[in-house]
């Protein structure tokens, strides 16, 4: 079956948003092909046609969910709109974004597989990348702070990569939304310039 045949498949996109739920709010260790197959309605026959085990459905499921992301994030870019304006857009969506994954799915996604972690790996690199650019182009036009050193910013972003791995960091909040929440302000906000109130003062 080809790929456009396995995405027009009403079954296979069943499949999909039910394991993507059941990931999200169990992590996917927990979360069986029995208990996909009976929440989704479909037999263990079906879900072989289509994925060749749970660490193929989730791989899919993540590529799909940072696909959905980027989209969002480009989106939102594209806007005839003020930078800061776009920036507060970004964390708004973030934060969205951070209420729909358990603390077991976002520890999985690094622990579940090689090859899951290297695709979140990959990717995570390749928003570095892109949002360094974006910043480097602000920054130049004077849309974020000029002293704003962006070798510390990439630095930086590393380092948030290695501690989402961290049990001890995880540990610091109650679920993934307040996590989120922490890293985008830390980080979104320390770009900008001071506002006419903080000069002021």
């Amino acid at each position: 079956m080809s790929t456009k045949e396995k995405r027009n498949s009403p079954k296979y996109n069943q499949v999909l948003r039910t394991a993507e739920e059941l990931f999200m709010r169990y992590g996917i260790r927990r979360v069986t092909v029995e208990e996909i197959c009976r929440t989704a309605n479909v037999s263990k026959m079906t879900f072989y046609k289509f994925f060749k085990n749970k660490g193929d459905l989730a791989h899919k499921i993540i590529i799909s969910l940072y696909d959905e992301g980027q989209e969002t994030f480009d989106r939102i870019m594209q806007q005839d709109i003020p930078f800061a304006e776009k920036m507060n857009q970004v964390i708004q969506f973030k934060l969205e974004y951070g209420k729909r994954f358990s603390k077991e799915f976002f520890q999985d996604i690094f622990g579940f597989s090689p090859e899951i972690r290297a695709i979140v790996m990959e990717r995570s690199q390749q928003g570095i990348q892109q949002i360094l650019e974006i910043f480097k182009q602000a920054q130049q036009r004077g849309e974020i702070r000029k002293d704003l050193n962006l070798k510390f910013v990439a630095y930086m972003l590393d380092n948030l990569l290695e501690l989402r791995e961290d049990p001890r960091m995880l540990a610091l909040f109650p679920d993934t939304y307040e996590l989120v929440r922490e890293w985008m302000n830390y980080f979104f906000y320390g770009i900008m310039g001071k506002s006419d109130q903080d000069n002021a003062g």
